[in-house]
């Protein structure tokens, strides 16, 4: 692990919609809990429903053959391009990165498994039954606070070494977009942090951000491969 005197930022990464490059999360839900995701949803985006109501909503429909069937599917999916690239480049860098989700950690996992020794931490939602017949859970994280089951400014406060990146696309990373000292936005966070007067990086793909990276003097160019 590097020695936080040493390391001259940390890159904070959202998962669904931005380490998968469609919003695994809200696709799954949306698969399986139909009617039920959709009112959530569009509570969340109106900002009636905190994300920590959301996630309490779906833990207590959330059973144990959902989440293995969950967890099945999300496999199936790999890294948006760019990605392995990015590791590569932060490696050389010496910047820490730090996956930070507010969706379900099974989930996270059934995608990052085989990379996970190239996290300083992977943050998101634990699944916990809530009776001997998995019929429901609660959803656990260390890093709450009122709004949030998964505080993404916590977890930056947590892990943080040097300057903050943060790296996100929706509504679960407006905190810890508003809190970080460099931004890169895409899609809903974009369009939230510009009403909100946030400066940020648009971003594509991850050779984007790792491009960005060098131009704002935190990474090397020939830490960069094609």
């Amino acid at each position: 692990m590097l020695d936080k005197a040493m390391a001259p930022a940390t890159a904070f990464c959202d998962f669904d919609g931005t380490i998968t490059a469609v919003d695994t999360f809200d696709l799954l839900m949306q698969d399986t809990y139909g009617d039920v995701w959709r009112r959530i949803k569009a509570d969340l985006l109106c900002f009636r429903l905190t994300l920590r109501e959301a996630m309490d909503q779906l833990g207590a429909v959330l059973t144990a053959r959902h989440l293995t069937a969950l967890e099945k599917r999300m496999a199936t999916f790999v890294p948006r391009p760019g990605f392995l690239r990015f590791l590569d480049a932060m490696d050389h860098a010496g910047i820490p990165v730090v996956v930070v989700s507010g969706g379900f950690l099974p989930l996270v996992e059934a995608v990052l498994r085989e990379h996970r020794h190239r996290f300083k931490a992977v943050v998101a939602g634990l699944p916990v039954p809530q009776d001997q017949e998995g019929t429901r859970h609660h959803i656990h994280s260390p890093y709450s606070s009122e709004e949030e089951l998964v505080a993404k400014a916590l977890v930056m406060d947590r892990y943080g070494q040097g300057r903050t990146i943060a790296i996100g696309d929706g509504i679960t990373d407006l905190r810890m977009a508003e809190a970080a000292d460099v931004v890169f936005a895409r899609d809903l966070l974009a369009g939230l942090l510009t009403e909100r007067g946030v400066a940020f990086h648009p971003w594509r793909d991850f050779d984007d951000v790792s491009r960005l990276l060098v131009q704002l003097g935190l990474a090397s160019p020939s830490g960069i491969r094609s």
